[in-house]
């Protein structure tokens, strides 16, 4: 498999679970701007919406969508128990990815895809802390070790990398004291520092 990814993207999620899933994979870099690869190929030519994460699982099968690729990678292994085979376990993952990418996903990127005003700084501010004192609140009130159950899985990684972005936003963590403790228990993964580290994030 082939991930093509930009550092600190959307993708790097996926970056976490091919760590974790231990198989033979490829990384290459995709200049958003640009949208060349690091070898030069028009990033267009190998996925058409022209953003990442976009994994290559045999040549010219591409497969994009974090909704999608997360739960692909995280059932590439049963035993690792990254994801629900089925039932109601399964959909309350999907359930999450969802939520993450529609709501928070989109709220974060704002701040990358317009100027803003200080006006408009502060109301899409309190639109992100709108969906995190959701998550708080579901974080303070749940009995789980993650967001899903008690096993690491691919929504734990998804809102590590989304939130992660609040530093480049200059956005305050601080008030989320469970996102913050479920951060730091995914940030200190082998799989997340490895990704972390071969992103150049750290």
């Amino acid at each position: 498999m082939k991930l093509y990814y930009s550092p600190g993207a959307c993708s790097l999620a996926a970056h976490i679970l091919l760590n974790e899933i231990n198989v033979d994979f490829d990384l290459e870099r995709v200049d958003l701007k640009t949208h060349l690869t690091e070898k030069g190929t028009d990033f267009y030519q190998i996925n058409a919406k022209g953003y990442v994460p976009a994994l290559e699982i045999n040549p010219g099968l591409v497969l994009t969508e974090n909704v999608a690729v997360l739960p692909f990678l995280a059932q590439h292994d049963p035993q690792q128990n990254l994801i629900p085979p089925s039932g109601l376990g399964r959909a309350k993952v999907l359930e999450w990815l969802g939520y993450l990418n529609s709501e928070l996903h989109d709220a974060y990127a704002v701040f990358f895809t317009a100027q803003l005003d200080e006006t408009q700084k502060a109301a899409a501010y309190a639109e992100i802390n709108k969906i995190l004192n959701y998550i708080e609140l579901y974080l303070e009130n749940s009995d789980f070790d993650y967001l899903v159950n008690d096993n690491f899985g691919p929504a734990d990684a998804y809102l590590f990398v989304l939130t992660n972005w609040s530093k480049l936003i200059q956005h305050d963590l601080a008030p989320f004291k469970h996102i913050a403790a479920l951060r730091d228990k995914v940030a200190q993964r082998p799989s997340v520092q490895m990704a972390m580290r071969d992103e150049g994030l750290i």
